[in-house]
């Protein structure tokens, strides 16, 4: 199932659509503000920094990660100018582009023209490096048990 044939419908109560863009963002954001009340080295990347990192696409789907002297907040649209704005041609490129999490897809992206970017450049390093603290880190057993169902999946599936 591709990720556009998903219907896109604004949920107001929660300041989220179901673009599936729209909702990696705001999970992002979600996980970002518990790091910056547990993370020592999340902390340390936004102690004392204000900014404005804009995600959308071609489509008009945005959304911001607003960065606060450590506190972390998250806003639909465009609502203010942002610091750094990175922009794909559509959600599911922009959803498989963040959760490869390889730096040089964003490269290849941006040669090829389906990812666009403005602004502070060295906001994209910060988002590289925040990256790396977003996944959770799983305990022994739990890492031993993804393993398992890993390869029953690639086994019942090829993949």
């Amino acid at each position: 199932m591709k990720l556009s044939s998903i219907p896109v419908v604004k949920l107001p109560l929660v300041d989220v659509s179901t673009d599936p863009l729209d909702l990696l963002v705001a999970g992002l954001a979600l996980r970002m503000k518990q790091l910056a009340r547990t993370s020592p080295k999340f902390i340390e990347l936004v102690h004392e920094r204000q900014f404005r990192i804009q995600i959308g696409t071609d489509l008009g789907v945005a959304r911001q990660i607003i960065v606060n002297n450590g506190q972390i907040d998250t806003v639909a649209g465009d609502a203010e100018k942002a610091d750094f704005i990175l922009q794909f041609a559509d959600s599911e490129q922009g959803v498989k582009t963040l959760m490869k999490g390889d730096p040089s897809a964003f490269m290849t992206g941006m040669q090829n023209g389906t990812i666009k970017m403005e602004g502070d450049f060295g906001l994209l390093v910060w988002f590289n490096k925040v990256a790396k603290l977003i996944p959770p880190k799983l305990p022994k057993p739990v890492q031993e048990k993804v393993k398992l169902v890993r390869s029953f999946i690639r086994e019942k599936t090829g993949r």
